[in-house]
């Protein structure tokens, strides 16, 4: 096993990323790691939670390195009375904060559960690209079915699904994984992505021309100015002409509607709105 290494916030590569698999016990984690990695490193096979420790380890794909992290599984807090257990788990989450992209595998044959949806959050609130992969797709009989129910269950059960990427494989079969990381390597693209600003102030000028922004109290909420900020992550100051804070549902339809103009959909976005009466003030 090799020694953990990250990806230092300061010195993004561009041929070089940082992820992990977490998930529920038994999804399926070591299967996929040591299929990436075309070799027995993590324990496999029917014993519940065999996997009781980090596993870290390198690979190429199409020129790109991937430093790989398999992790033990995530349970529940009130479901662990083991103390070793409560620690590891600290690491992996942890370990998310410094990772690029997050992986959650989900065994098809199950449901969906809270502490799945627990594990989600955790990524997108840490502004980690997250991919929902559908691992056991082999074994679901009306695969088209399956894939319907499950994105119109996402869109009507889960307010961030736009920030999602899902994808379905069989980790022992080895199919569909090769696309995967190539959509990995294409969405972490996108974070090096810089907008000019006057595409920026056109969106906007756009969104005020449809007028379908959402009003608070008979008050339209609208953008002044808008200014990409970081060079690293998909950054952004939104201004707004009110000097209160912007409400929740000016914030979600802005966002919703900036993603679908520069096609963003599955990658953290970081839009800070700046209440002022000065466009220009900082």
């Amino acid at each position: 096993m090799k020694k953990q290494t990250f990806i230092d916030s300061d010195d993004i590569l561009k041929n070089e990323i940082n992820f992990i698999i977490v998930g529920k016990p038994n999804s399926g984690k070591s299967t996929l790691f040591n299929n990436l990695l075309k070799k027995d490193i993590s324990p496999t096979g029917d014993e519940y939670g065999l996997t009781k420790t980090l596993f870290t380890d390198t690979f190429e794909f199409q020129n790109i390195k991937f430093i790989i992290h398999d992790t033990p599984g995530l349970r529940r807090k009130n479901k662990i009375y083991d103390k070793n257990e409560t620690s590891r788990n600290q690491k992996v989450l942890k370990l998310i904060s410094k990772i690029d992209v997050a992986l959650l595998l989900i065994d098809a044959t199950e449901n969906f559960t809270k502490q799945d949806f627990r594990i989600a959050d955790l990524a997108i609130d840490r502004k980690k690209i997250l991919f929902i992969i559908l691992n056991k797709f082999d074994l679901i009989e009306d695969k088209k079915e399956f894939k319907d129910d499950l994105e119109h269950f996402l869109e009507s059960n889960y307010s961030q699904h736009k920030e999602i990427n899902i994808d379905y494989i069989s980790a022992l079969s080895n199919k569909n994984i090769d696309t995967v990381l190539n959509k990995i390597s294409n969405k972490y693209s996108l974070l090096k992505k810089r907008i000019d600003k006057n595409k920026l102030n056109n969106f906007l000028k756009e969104l005020q021309s449809n007028n379908k922004l959402p009003r608070v109290k008979s008050i339209e909420i609208k953008p002044k100015y808008m200014v990409q900020t970081d060079n690293k992550l998909l950054s952004f100051k939104v201004f707004i002409n009110s000097k209160k804070k912007a409400p929740k549902i000016f914030t979600r339809y802005f966002e919703n509607q900036f993603r679908k103009k520069f096609s963003l959909y599955g990658v953290p976005i970081d839009l800070s709105f700046i209440s002022s009466s000065n466009p220009y003030s900082s």
